[in-house]
């Protein structure tokens, strides 16, 4: 007994030390997780300040050789003020000191004569002549949003706006441009330029139909149609709903006008007061927040001609995109965010199918449709031609191995009573086999209650009874497959009927209503030419 008690405890303790063994191993897994993963997280966060450290280091080098273009970081303040002043209608700034060979100087003053309606011809031939592009693109955009669109020169334009690249590419200064001239920034001639250079580069197939298409809906009643005339059915839909988007977006009367938003943010009061810096801090926002609230969109104009000029000039152009890298980098932005005007915007193709859907920008929507206008008309006439094609004189139903011509005046009555009389025959057929099998169990029946149940006892009385019972089930249950079977024949037959009747009614309406058809098509064929021509 004592042995006994002395294992039991043993084996007690044992257990128990198995149980505290694992869980303990399940602490020390889960701590080696955590462990791991806060390795890694410092891991992370010491290579990250690694990085930042590296790039302030590097920052502080060339901030040195930055030194020596203090003149150029002058004027590039002043141009910014100078389009902040123009924005605002107050004083222009002081000029500064002028920097030889760059392009910004001569621009700005040519921009300062053409603000105040006197050209500086001299000037805008000396910024040409030192950054032909940078100069055309500049003047382009800072006359757009300082609302002087009539002095965007044509030339200025085509030199800014460039050729979209061979596999249809835009870059980012280009989609500004284009977006820019679609909210009427450069007026009706820019506009057209774009357009044109947009054209040239725009794929001419015929997925612009199907893009407009989901623009709009088809005005056409949809009744009873026929499977011969699928196709002169779906290209009348098709055209009508493409008539509808083409009209919702010429339509759209605001696309008629420059965007009013279309315009340089005003300069920001940096001045402010110690109840403004505590209503910040009482609404959670630091200066850097507020900061970023007054940056322009980054695809829009303003956005562009900061960038512009942030540039700096030529000697100092390399310096200055890598200190945007290495600011992103010690700020923990993504390099991403240092953007240049060569960054790539997409393909002028998706641009504009982008631009088609934008029911809620429909100066975008309205450019984009005079891109795709002409490369989509020769598609839409084609579907007019298609949705025009003459009716068929009759058309036919199906019914099992049977063929029901139907015209006009209705189905082939041959033909239907044939299909009709074939289909009533085979209702509620019954085979010799199938009645076979409930008269063998009455007769059987018959037969053990009568002969057995007389002559050797009353149990097989009781056994015909049950055998007999189980004849006149098996009758009675033929007898409903029958009739289900006549039902069911019955059924497919005024199926057919109504197939048939349906059938001759779609083709009369049809074929009587060619003319009204024909004139829809037409009136919507002219209706979308005119709204893509003019």
């Amino acid at each position: 007994m004592s042995d006994w008690w002395t294992e039991r405890r043993q084996n007690e303790q044992l257990s128990n030390l198995e149980s505290e063994m694992s869980y303990a191993r399940q602490e020390t897994s889960s701590l080696r997780s955590q462990l791991s993963r806060i390795q890694g997280g410092l891991q992370n966060r010491v290579d990250s300040l690694t990085r930042a450290f590296d790039a302030f280091v590097e920052l502080s080098d060339l901030r040195h050789e930055t030194a020596g273009f203090v003149d150029a970081a002058e004027l590039r303040r002043y141009a910014t003020r100078v389009l902040s002043a123009m924005a605002s209608s107050t004083e222009l700034p002081e000029t500064g000191k002028p920097v030889p060979r760059y392009w910004l100087g001569p621009a700005t003053e040519a921009l300062i004569g053409l603000h105040a309606g006197k050209p500086a011809e001299q000037a805008v031939g000396t910024a040409m002549e030192l950054d032909q592009r940078r100069t055309s693109i500049y003047l382009s955009l800072a006359l757009a949003v300082l609302g002087q669109r009539h002095q965007v020169r044509t030339e200025w334009l085509d030199v800014a706006f460039g050729a979209p690249a061979a596999d249809g590419s835009l870059t980012r200064v280009q989609r500004v441009l284009w977006t820019t001239a679609a909210r009427g920034g450069f007026g009706p001639d820019g506009l057209e330029l774009v357009v044109k250079r947009l054209q040239s580069a725009a794929s001419p197939d015929g997925a612009w139909l199907s893009r407009l298409e989901l623009r709009g809906s088809s005005s056409r009643p949809r009744g009873p149609r026929l499977k011969a005339t699928e196709r002169q059915d779906e290209a009348g839909d098709r055209l009508s709903r493409i008539r509808n988007a083409v009209e919702t977006i010429v339509g759209n009367t605001a696309a008629r006008e420059p965007d009013p938003e279309l315009s340089y943010p005003e300069e920001r009061k940096t001045d402010r007061t110690p109840d403004d810096a505590a209503a910040s801090r009482r609404d959670g926002k630091s200066r850097r927040d507020a900061d970023a609230d007054d940056q322009p969109d980054k695809d829009s104009p303003a956005a562009m001609l900061r960038l512009l000029i942030s540039e700096g000039s030529d000697p100092e152009r390399e310096t200055l995109a890598r200190i945007a890298v290495l600011r992103a980098r010690v700020t923990g932005s993504p390099e991403s965010a240092a953007m240049a005007l060569e960054d790539p915007a997409g393909t002028v193709d998706t641009l504009l199918t982008e631009d088609l859907g934008l029911s809620a920008d429909p100066h975008l929507s309205a450019a984009a449709l005079r891109v795709v206008g002409p490369l989509a008309l020769p598609g839409i006439e084609s579907l007019a031609q298609t949705a025009e094609l003459p009716g068929p004189t009759q058309v036919s139903v199906e019914s099992g191995g049977h063929t029901i011509t139907i015209r006009a005046d209705g189905p082939d009555p041959l033909e239907l009573g044939k299909a009709t009389s074939t289909l009533t025959a085979a209702g509620g057929v019954v085979t010799t086999g199938q009645r076979a099998v409930p008269i063998g169990l009455l007769a059987g029946g018959a037969v053990v209650a009568i002969g057995l149940g007389l002559l050797l006892h009353w149990f097989w009385i009781v056994v015909g009874l049950v055998v007999m019972a189980f004849g006149l089930n098996s009758y009675l249950s033929l007898r409903r497959a029958v009739a289900n079977d006549k039902a069911r024949a019955a059924g497919e037959v005024d199926n057919l009927n109504e197939r048939c009747t349906t059938a001759a009614t779609a083709l009369a309406d049809y074929l009587g209503n060619t003319d009204a058809r024909k004139a829809a098509v037409a009136e919507d064929l002219a209706a979308v030419r005119r709204e893509l021509t003019t």
